[in-house]
């Protein structure tokens, strides 16, 4: 019999690749915010301690998707959270002045998969009970 392990394997590898996407494209900002914008294509800000502060939000809330990528089935509503987010963030980009595409592509696609994994794995755990 599968377990929720096993089921939310997917779910887990997919949040875990986000997370460390997010730790280093977070530290890359905070640490090299100019590179970092030009490579999106962003306008530069004036001061760059915003930017920073950006790298500092991004690494923080990559380790607060940690739980949900730890227990998924436990954690459901950092989880869930954690997908409406990334898409959320998908959309400001999307609208931001300028439309930086590269990272509406980035937190959409995450989005998109963290929400289909975890629908086949919580799917998976449901039909696996009696």
């Amino acid at each position: 019999m599968q377990t929720s392990n096993d089921t939310f394997r997917t779910f887990r590898r997919v949040m875990l690749a986000g997370i460390a996407l997010n730790v280093l494209l977070g530290l890359w900002l905070w640490w090299w915010p100019e590179g970092f914008l030009a490579l999106i294509r962003a306008d530069l800000a004036a001061p760059l301690s915003w930017p920073r502060y950006a790298g500092l939000a991004m690494l923080v809330v990559g380790l607060l998707y940690l739980p949900a990528a730890l227990a998924p089935l436990h954690n459901r509503l950092v989880a869930l959270l954690s997908i409406l987010f990334r898409g959320g963030f998908a959309l400001f980009f999307l609208f931001a002045s300028g439309l930086l595409w590269l990272p509406a592509l980035y937190e959409g696609g995450l989005a998109l998969l963290q929400g289909v994994t975890f629908w086949r794995g919580w799917r998976a755990d449901l039909m696996a009970k009696p």
